[in-house]
């Protein structure tokens, strides 16, 4: 497994908390460590010192036993008392024996050799052949006056020995935790870093996957796939890159039925439009008014076929209609909405429609025939499922900035939790349906790609007269558009 491409996305995680926790474990560690050889050497170092102390402390009490039992030996001439200071002597040079194995230092060292030496001289002074040397026991106490004054010295240095110890613990300690705190100000920021850099290693693949996923949901299918990462993660990016290969054949598929159909259907479409024409011809006789009502079907429905088949090959693009802004141009909703209007003249008074404008003038910076085909879609559905001698509504008002159209039918309306389907390719509703020719599902469909393609909006909205549905559109109109492509 390499560094740059592990296996796994869940072994990059586990090595990004491995490579985070370490130099924090490596610390921790660390500083354990320093403390305890910081406590073992501290406590050995005071545990000498005392040690030493209480040597000192037993070397300076023997000598005052044995002025005391050999002044009573040469007062009372008891031979107890001289055994007592033979015994007190052993005991002086036995704490004298363990004091200089212990790590005294030099000065201290020079001491206790100087007192065991002065100490060795007295006895030879004082006793001859286990006699007093002279029977006057004054002279005891000034020369043991000076033993003592050596032994207070070794004292005096231990104890002072204490204290030093005590103080170099103390800077040791201090010493340490400048340690510790240097080695947590190097241990963090490195955690930091390395947290950082696993948080854009394992999110990178994933950023990557989740913008291919929405380029392709956008309908971008001409560049592959390709994502750098783990190798889970790179082959899932393969597997997408499969799908987009798989639905660019599919895409092509669709398209190449389309073009065939419509081509196929559009031959024999011609001659049925033809020769409905050529009956309704003023100058072809002999047409009685029933057939020429026959005839006019016959051209009206041929002519909502071929929107029909124009609306599955507009829906068979790849791409999002998009209004290119050098071919924007000042569109007059107004005149749209009257043409469109005469061009369903026949159906409207087939079914004896009533229909109520309140149309203001507005423009909007556009595509003419998009328009066109925006209005033509509202106004043939609403024509479609609105029963015989219903109303149809046709408001157009403008605020300035925006110009807004709504077109209301009387016919069965849309329920609230199909409002956003309806836009969906190919969903019809559930509404009844009153008209000769069943459509596609693809006019509401087109009409909102076209409206977002001019920044625009669409939605369906209850109707003011209670019944019905209300088709409501906002688009900005010309002099906004062109404040905006000029900020």
């Amino acid at each position: 497994m390499s560094f740059a491409r592990p296996r796994s996305i869940v072994r990059l995680v586990l090595l990004g908390f491995a490579a985070v926790a370490l130099p924090l474990i490596a610390a921790v560690i660390t500083a354990v460590v320093q403390v305890d050889r910081l406590a073992r050497t501290g406590q050995l170092a005071v545990l000498a010192a005392e040690a030493a102390t209480q040597e000192s402390r037993t070397i300076l009490e023997n000598l005052t036993a044995m002025e005391r039992s050999l002044g009573q030996y040469y007062v009372l001439g008891d031979r107890d008392f001289y055994r007592t200071y033979v015994g007190r002597r052993r005991a002086f040079e036995a704490a004298a024996r363990h004091l200089a194995q212990l790590d005294l230092g030099e000065g201290p060292y020079r001491q206790l050799t100087a007192l065991l030496e002065a100490e060795k001289n007295v006895n030879r002074r004082l006793l001859i052949a286990d006699r007093p040397a002279f029977a006057d026991a004054s002279m005891v106490s000034p020369t043991f006056a000076v033993l003592h004054e050596r032994s207070r010295d070794i004292l005096a240095e231990n104890s002072k020995r204490i204290a030093v110890e005590a103080n170099t613990t103390r800077e040791a300690a201090a010493e340490l935790q400048r340690t510790l705190l240097l080695q947590a100000a190097a241990a963090v920021p490195v955690a930091l870093f390395l947290a950082g850099l696993f948080v854009v290693l394992i999110t990178r693949p994933l950023r990557q996957l989740d913008n291919q996923i929405r380029r392709l949901g956008a309908g971008s299918f001409g560049e592959a796939v390709a994502v750098r990462g783990p190798r889970d993660l790179e082959e899932l990016g393969h597997r997408l890159d499969w799908l987009r290969r798989r639905v660019l054949e599919l895409e092509e598929q669709k398209t190449t039925f389309l073009r065939h159909i419509s081509h196929e259907l559009k031959t024999p479409l011609t001659s049925i439009r033809e020769g409905a024409e050529l009956l309704l011809d003023e100058r072809t006789r002999g047409l009685n008014a029933e057939q020429k009502d026959i005839a006019s079907i016959m051209r009206d429905s041929s002519q909502q076929l071929q929107r029909l088949i124009e609306d599955l090959l507009e829906f068979g693009k790849h791409q999002t209609p998009r209004v290119e802004a050098r071919s924007r141009e000042p569109v007059v909703l107004e005149q749209i909405i009257r043409r469109t209007l005469e061009r369903h003249s026949l159906g409207r008074t087939a079914k004896n429609l009533h229909v109520d404008l309140h149309l203001q003038p507005a423009e909007v910076a556009g595509d003419d025939k998009q328009m066109s085909i925006i209005v033509d879609n509202l106004l043939s559905n609403a024509i479609k499922y609105t029963p015989a001698g219903g109303e149809i509504r046709v408001s157009l008002a403008t605020d300035g900035e925006w110009a807004t159209l709504e077109v209301t039918d009387s016919g069965p309306g849309v329920a609230p939790e199909e409002r956003e389907r309806v836009f969906e390719p190919f969903y019809q509703g559930n509404a009844p349906y009153a008209g000769p020719v069943q459509g596609t599902g693809l006019g509401l469909t087109i009409a909102r790609q076209y409206v977002q393609a001019h920044n625009g909006s669409i939605e369906i909205l209850d109707s003011a007269q209670g019944n019905g549905a209300c088709v409501r559109i906002r688009l900005p109109c010309a002099d906004r558009m062109q404040h905006d492509s000029v900020g």
